[in-house]
């Protein structure tokens, strides 16, 4: 793991023009162990995703541990998420790709736990990720349609998940089938799996639809490069997250909150396409059966991430649309849970515009090259495959650099760190 001698200071002995990406990254604080009220949702949500863990995942029970594993929904996992002063929360879309800027985000939560516990195991922190499952086949940010990697012999493969006519591009991926991506000749996956992809592939193959597959394959590749603290990351998709606070019981009072302050909630229909419900279709429904995704409602987007903010996270992460609305976002947030009878807390905010991923991860020439003649950008699959577990210390360098010199990020809700505390930027 990379270490500097003096926080800030880089290894030419050069005092950085103001502080750097690492001292800013420490300077967000845990908001502590959580109220009563607070343990009792991580609790209650723990317990419900346990429940119906089917709704996910369907793996024979010699590999369920594994999987749990994977999801963060083992018991250490999961006790470490209802009892941690440091939760970090962070809302990317599902795809088998992630570019850049988003790619990082693991990164950068990983070292908002490592940096504020200042130890390597993160202390007691977790990080909370609510992947967005409804998004659809036209997601031009994270082109799920495609999946772009190396195959065993080094070589680019483009694989085509999905057609991208008309009448499918709009298609939500919570209702796409399991793929078959078994390697052989008469598979189009452009040649055989890499280890790391092909043990991903793998245990992404329980998922019960293509949303979750997606999740559970790049869960799989990030945990296999170090971008997640053992037991220190819990999965909860987004529409998971809406089946917990739209559950039995507690539906009347989100339906009744959600219509009187303007919102309506969005249902998927037969043609897989997401509709908005009337009131009056609402009021007609009841509390959707949490063990059929199709089956889910959804909130807006503000209150999908309201869903994370009741578990009482201590920072949020966000990419540059996040960041042009969080503070309207809080707003709404605090008016919609007044309506519930909760108290909403805002978190400390990080958001990420972009990061020097060309210079912190450079592609070899050739790769790139061919990349670029077919349409495509680096992404995940591609990072893990060339730098496997020397992908993180590679991002750590960009700790030590100033502030905007490899990483163009907003904060909000924090202090302003020093410009070079002593001490080590991180273990």
């Amino acid at each position: 793991m990379t270490t500097a001698t003096r926080s800030g200071v880089p290894a030419s002995g050069a005092a950085p023009a103001g502080p750097t990406l690492g001292e800013v990254i420490g300077s967000f604080r845990p908001a502590g162990l959580p109220d009563t009220r607070t343990r009792e949702h991580r609790q209650r949500l723990a317990d419900f995703v346990r429940h119906h863990e089917s709704r996910v995942h369907r793996a024979p029970s010699a590999e369920r541990e594994e999987v749990r594993a994977l999801l963060g929904w083992d018991d250490a996992s999961l006790h470490r998420f209802v009892n941690t002063p440091m939760l970090v929360h962070s809302s990317t879309h599902v795809s088998m790709n992630a570019f850049a800027p988003m790619v990082s985000f693991p990164w950068f939560c990983l070292r908002l736990l490592t940096l504020t516990a200042g130890s390597a195991d993160g202390g007691e922190g977790s990080h909370l990720r609510t992947q967005l499952t409804h998004n659809n086949l036209s997601d031009n940010r994270w082109k799920p349609h495609v999946w772009w990697r190396l195959n065993a012999q080094g070589e680019l493969a483009r694989t085509q998940l999905f057609s991208k006519q008309p009448r499918f591009k709009h298609q939500v991926l919570l209702t796409q089938r399991v793929p078959d991506l078994t390697a052989g000749p008469d598979r189009p996956t452009g040649g055989e799996l890499t280890p790391g992809d092909a043990r991903a592939v793998r245990l992404a193959g329980h998922a019960t639809n293509f949303a979750y597959f997606a999740m559970m394959y790049r869960m799989a590749l990030e945990r296999a490069v170090g971008l997640h603290l053992p037991h220190g990351t819990v999965e909860i998709p987004v529409d998971f997250m809406n089946a917990f606070s739209l559950r039995e019981g507690e539906f009347p009072g989100w339906r009744r909150v959600l219509y009187g302050q303007g919102f309506a909630l969005r249902e998927i229909g037969r043609d897989h396409l997401l509709r908005e419900l009337s009131a009056e279709e609402a009021e007609g429904l009841d509390a959707p059966d949490p063990l059929r995704p199709e089956a889910t409602l959804i909130c807006p987007n503000y209150i999908n991430v309201g869903h994370a903010h009741r578990m009482g996270p201590s920072v949020a992460i966000g990419a540059d649309r996040m960041a042009s609305y969080e503070q309207e976002m809080t707003g709404v947030l605090s008016r919609f849970f007044a309506g519930l009878g909760e108290i909403h807390r805002a978190p400390q905010f990080l958001g990420v515009a972009g990061i020097g991923l060309d210079r912190l991860l450079p592609l070899p020439e050739p790769l790139g090259r061919a990349l670029a003649e077919q349409g495509g950008k680096p992404s995940l699959p591609l990072y893990a495959a060339l730098y496997g577990d020397r992908l993180v210390p590679a991002l750590d360098a960009a700790l030590h650099q100033p502030m905007g010199e490899l990483a163009s990020i907003v904060t909000r809700h924090v202090r302003r760190p020093r410009s070079a505390p002593s001490g080590p930027v991180h273990p």
